[in-house]
Parts: structure tokens; C-alpha cells; sequence
């Protein structure tokens, strides 16, 4: 645990700091970033934009000066995947999906997760029930070879089930899950806030699970235990790098595990009072835009160190 914040966390350096000051920027190793909120600010955010391709030059030149980076979501791996592989173009790189309960690599390949009980699984459906409202309830499984062979949204609860939900998955019936796949992961809403909150009061009793939030609509499920943070540490333990090495870039409750855990930890200016208490440093900007300052300065840490440090060329290796 690196957590230095005590609730105010500091600008990032600027254009005139001291290469002291940006000594721990260049020396990363990995810098993990949240999807929705940070790199990415809302639905409508697309490839087709300004920002988008100010994004995309920015990791390209991180690539080149060898900081490698990945993503820690709620998403599944079908919603991530494409913004992933843009992130990092690397397909054995791992990502940290569903709040923390899976790690995938770009190509696919299950290399941990948490699953939530049956019992749990049984009582979150009993509480949507009683309280109203509905749920997804996500399932994986992984082949024989330790592939990924589908995700599986199943729907629960009142009213009509959506035939897609926002990750492009076709929402299924419990019958076309196989037997031995996972659940991973819930999601819970409702349009009424009284039986949102009855939701909410009802999973937070419920043995087995932790409940969090992004900032959506929706009443975030995992198995308990399961955060981005614990996800990170079987993704470093599968790179062999240091957590004191790596910096995450988050703006919500669920981001708040994650940034505790971290070397340097950096929330966008718009972040939840939970993210910025525990956060080290804070952007000038909100949501993307903040992203990009923070990766703008860590290509320019990179930039000036390796300058100092000539021998190393661009393959400067902390």
C-alpha cells in the first residue's frame, strides 16, 4: 500500500518543474489507466474525434519511449477490447476487467479470476425479486487451453430483458450458460430511485459480495474481495513489475483500491471525493482531458531523463 494522500491531493508537476520532481515519472513501468470517466469521457466519445487522436499520438510515444500501459475496468472483454489493444498494442498485454474480478490478455487468454458463490448468486436474484428492479449477472468460461470462450450476460428481474447490453453482448436465458462457466460480476439498476436504493441496501447484505460504483446508473456487483487493486497484483505478478513502479489514473469509487495500491496515483480533476482522498496527485483537467495531461507528462519525464541519461538511449530501462 503506497497511500500518501490525505484527502487534498497535489497538481502534477508543471512545465518548469525540477527533473527531481520528474524523476518518479520517468521511471515507470507501467501506467494503468480506467476506461470510462478517464481515457474515455462519455458514450459518444469516438475514434472520429480531435481529443481521440490527440489520445492515440500520445500513446504511441509512450510506446516509443518503452512505458508500456493497460486498462482497469468494469467492462467485460468484449466492451474493452477494442479500447484496450489501443492502449496497448501488445496482445499478451493483460487487462483488469470487471472491477478487478478477471484478467485477460489481449489475445484472449483467462489468467485470473474471482467468481461470486452460488448462494450469493442466489440471493442477489431473490433480493432484485423482492425490491424491484433488474439485474445481468455475468458468466465466463474459459477452453481447455485457457482461452477465453465467451461472455455470457444473463438477465434478471422486472420487466422486458434487453436483447444487447452495453458491452455488445446478447443478454441470454440462464439455460444457455454452461455449467461450469463463472459469474464474474453483476450489474443492478432501476429507473426509480426508492427501489434503487432498496436494491443497493439489500446486495450490501448480502454475504460474498462488495458492491461499487463509476458513476453510472447502474449498482456495480463483485465477489467480495475482488477490487482493480487485486486484479493489478495478478496482472504485475504475470509482468514481474513493481507496484512502487506503476502509476493509475482513475476518477471513481471503484478506481479507489487501485489508486491506494500504486506508486503514483493521479485523479482526474472531476474524481469522486473517495478518489481524490486517496490519491497522490490530481490533473488540472476533468475526465480524458486530465488523462491526457497526466501521460503528457510522463512522455516528457521520459523525454527529459532519458536526455540526462544518453547511454540509454530510447531503451532506458529504470
Amino acid at each position: 500500500m503506497f497511500l500518501t494522500s490525505t484527502g487534498n491531493p497535489v497538481p502534477l508537476p508543471g512545465a518548469l518543474a525540477d527533473l527531481s520532481e520528474m524523476e518518479p515519472f520517468a521511471l515507470l513501468k507501467l501506467i494503468v489507466l480506467d476506461l470510462d470517466g478517464t481515457l474515455i469521457s462519455h458514450a459518444d466519445d469516438s475514434p472520429v474525434t480531435d481529443i481521440w487522436e490527440r489520445r492515440v499520438s500520445l500513446i504511441a510515444r509512450l510506446n516509443y519511449y518503452r512505458v508500456p500501459l493497460t486498462v482497469a475496468t468494469g467492462r467485460a472483454y468484449a466492451g474493452a477490447r477494442r479500447l484496450a489493444e489501443i492502449v496497448s498494442p501488445q496482445k499478451s498485454m493483460p487487462f483488469v476487467l470487471y472491477n478487478g474480478s478477471a484478467v485477460i490478455s489481449g489475445d484472449g487468454a483467462l489468467l485470473a479470476h474471482t467468481a461470486i458463490n452460488e448462494a450469493s448468486i442466489r440471493s442477489l436474484s431473490d433480493a432484485v425479486q423482492r425490491a424491484g428492479g433488474s439485474a445481468l449477472t455475468y458468466w465466463l468460461r474459459a477452453d481447455f487451453s485457457g482461452q477465453l470462450e465467451n461472455e455470457w450476460p444473463v438477465f434478471t428481474g422486472h420487466g422486458p430483458a434487453p436483447e444487447r447490453e452495453f458491452n455488445g453482448l446478447t443478454v441470454v436465458t440462464a439455460d444457455q450458460v454452461p455449467p461450469d462457466a463463472s459469474c464474474v460480476a453483476a450489474l443492478l439498476w432501476a429507473e426509480d430511485s426508492d427501489v434503487r436504493k432498496r436494491l443497493h441496501d439489500a446486495v450490501r447484505q448480502i454475504e460474498g459480495l462488495s458492491v461499487t460504483a463509476s458513476g453510472s446508473k447502474f449498482i456495480e456487483v463483485r465477489p467480495a474481495g475482488s477490487t482493480k487493486a487485486v486484479g493489478l497484483t495478478a496482472l504485475l505478478r504475470n509482468l514481474q513489475i513493481e507496484p512502487s513502479k506503476v502509476m493509475a489514473i482513475g476518477d471513481n469509487d471503484n478506481d479507489v483500491e487501485l489508486l491506494a495500491s500504486v506508486g503514483i496515483s493521479v485523479c482526474v480533476a472531476n474524481a469522486s471525493p473517495s478518489a481524490q482522498a486517496v490519491s497522490r496527485f490530481k490533473t488540472t483537467y476533468p475526465s480524458s482531458r486530465g488523462a491526457i495531461e497526466a501521460l503528457d507528462l510522463v512522455t516528457r519525464a521520459r523525454r527529459l531523463w532519458t536526455g540526462r541519461h544518453p547511454k540509454h538511449g530510447n531503451r532506458l530501462e529504470p
